[in-house]
């Protein structure tokens, strides 16, 4: 909870030592298993506007609006999305700082017997197939269009370990195959795996492999950070020295507790592994649970040690 939006150049240099150590070391690893963990069926997640995901790159997305059934990000790069809280659909529309861009789906042409469009609520098996249709408008008012197909299946349940913890997923896989306008012909263009946590209500772990001259993609949870607008300067000033009380102090499975009930908030934070980092730093897991007026909702995450002896969660 400390220094999340910090812009001290030493702050920013520690950040970027700490993701590059924490990545060559922490990268993420399957937990063997099998077969893989019992999980009831997960309807779609439910995001709440202002909190913040934080991944292994450094890069993050804050949930900005929810309203009429979709949900709206922007991220370290000043890119503005909204789309479905079903994430196998790319947003519908999206917006940077050089162009634009909106999305149709619909029912797959291609395919001779109907199918379902949606994987939720995840059950091993499921299966869905869609076609998406796009236009892309470049800031000099030149557009393009394209054509493409999906099709997603959940092939298993997995436990994972990433930086922000431990957890039970659901695999998703989904194909992404490019429809050429001449001939009709489509050929696979990418390979998307997401391991969706129920746990968290996100996925913790998305990779996509491409079938074209790119490089694997990976992208692994690091923190799920909570948004704290309204809530009065007392209650996240006790937040934050509870938040740096517990890592520094308190043993893996001890937390450290503070509850004020006139400001309706409480928090427990309690660190669940630490790891030393080749640089000699220490990282350590935790479980945040924080009690708002909104309601009561658990945060996982990783921060690091700095030499100033302050816990702070690596971003961009």
């Amino acid at each position: 909870m400390k220094r999340y939006n910090s812009t001290d150049p030493r702050i920013l240099i520690k950040i970027a030592i700490a993701i590059i150590t924490i990545i060559a070391v922490y990268s993420c690893v399957t937990l063997p298993q099998a077969p893989g963990p019992q999980l009831t069926p997960a309807t779609l997640p439910s995001y709440s506007k202002g909190t913040t995901f934080v991944y292994s790159d450094g890069r993050w997305e804050t949930v900005t609006d929810t309203s009429q059934g979709m949900v709206t990000w922007s991220d370290d790069r000043d890119n503005v999305s909204s789309g479905s809280p079903d994430f196998t659909y790319r947003p519908s529309k999206w917006e940077s700082k050089t162009r634009s861009a909106t999305r149709q789906f619909g029912p797959r042409t291609d395919l001779y017997s109907q199918s379902a469009a949606t994987l939720w609520p995840l059950r091993t098996g499921n299966t869905a197939n869609y076609s998406e249709t796009g236009t892309w408008i470049e800031r000099d008012g030149t557009d393009s269009s394209y054509q493409t197909s999906w099709s997603c299946a959940v092939e298993a349940t997995e436990r994972i370990s990433v930086m922000a913890g431990d957890f039970d997923t659901y695999k998703i896989v989904c194909k992404r195959y490019y429809v050429s306008k001449s001939n009709k012909r489509s050929s696979l263009r990418e390979a998307k795996t997401w391991n969706y946590a129920p746990e968290v209500g996100h996925y913790v772990l998305a990779t996509t492999k491409y079938y074209y001259n790119r490089s694997l993609r990976r992208q692994e949870l690091l923190a799920v950070l909570p948004s704290l607008n309204g809530l009065a300067a007392e209650a996240r000033r006790q937040m934050e020295l509870s938040f740096q009380k517990a890592l520094e102090g308190k043993r893996s499975g001890q937390s450290v507790r503070w509850t004020n009930a006139k400001l309706q908030a409480s928090v427990e934070i309690m660190p669940t592994k630490t790891f030393k980092t080749p640089d000699g730093n220490y990282s350590r897991r935790y479980v945040q649970k924080l009690t708002l007026p909104a309601g009561r909702r658990t945060y996982y995450g990783m921060a690091v040690r700095g030499s100033d002896g302050v816990w702070i969660i690596p971003r961009r």
